[in-house]
């Protein structure tokens, strides 16, 4: 798969290229590879994670789409069926950062045809938002505990940088995904400040119900790299 910059919307073509797809040709095999892998979707209608990989969600660590992600966690209670994240659905005309945990082929499993699904984040406040660009991380927020009590979901967890916003997320519970953007490859001065490959990651919360902004600790150096996956906990404790 590819990165395609673009300064508007538009419709980009293959020309002279036999596409493949699920209805003509069968199923689509992918060979994936130990760590991260970037796939299509090729779907129209959109279909839940667990849904579409099926048996495969075995050898996969964690996907990344823009700005969202998901972790396999087998062992995690709900209905993500082993999914934690904000990551939720497979889109159509979308592409997916899979991390893999050993070489396998899958084909995606098939899907009835619906209402499409869209993978919607809360918004967070203006003053703590970010830019996306073509360079992400993920830390995955285990739990998060100020005075000795968990987040609640009014509550932001915020990724700096020094002292740049480099990703932010509302609480939604357990392995809340925080992304943490990189310059962006094409070195456009919005992205000054961001992340490259081992800066020291930060993380403050945003307490909603005493209007604070509290800073967090946790167990070790937390360093950033290309699509890292990791799993931390946060404390307003030292």
């Amino acid at each position: 798969g590819y990165w395609i910059k673009v300064d508007e919307d538009m419709s980009f073509v293959v020309e002279s290229a036999d596409p493949i797809n699920y209805d003509l040709d069968g199923e689509v095999i992918y060979d994936i590879h130990y760590g991260n892998n970037l796939i299509s979707y090729s779907f129209q209608s959109s279909q839940s994670i667990a849904d579409g990989l099926g048996d495969a969600s075995a050898n996969i660590y964690a996907l990344a789409g823009e700005g969202v992600a998901t972790m396999y966690n087998p062992s995690s209670d709900g209905d993500g069926d082993g999914w934690v994240g904000s990551l939720q659905y497979f889109e159509g005309g979308k592409g997916y950062w899979l991390v893999a945990t050993d070489d396998f082929t899958f084909s995606y499993n098939g899907v009835e045809d619906g209402l499409t699904r869209v993978n919607k984040t809360r918004e967070v406040p203006s003053i703590y938002r970010y830019h996306q660009s073509d360079q992400q991380a993920f830390f995955f927020i285990e739990n998060a505990i100020i005075e000795g009590e968990s987040l609640e979901n009014d509550d932001v967890i915020i990724a700096y940088n020094k002292d740049v916003i480099v990703g932010s997320r509302y609480w939604n519970g357990e392995m809340t995904d925080v992304p943490a953007i990189g310059v962006d490859t094409s070195g456009d001065e919005l992205f000054d400040g961001y992340c490259n490959a081992g800066d020291q990651i930060t993380f403050k919360v945003f307490d909603a119900s005493s209007g604070e902004l509290i800073t967090m600790s946790s167990e070790g150096v937390i360093e950033w790299s290309e699509m890292g996956m990791s799993v931390i906990s946060l404390t307003d404790k030292y």
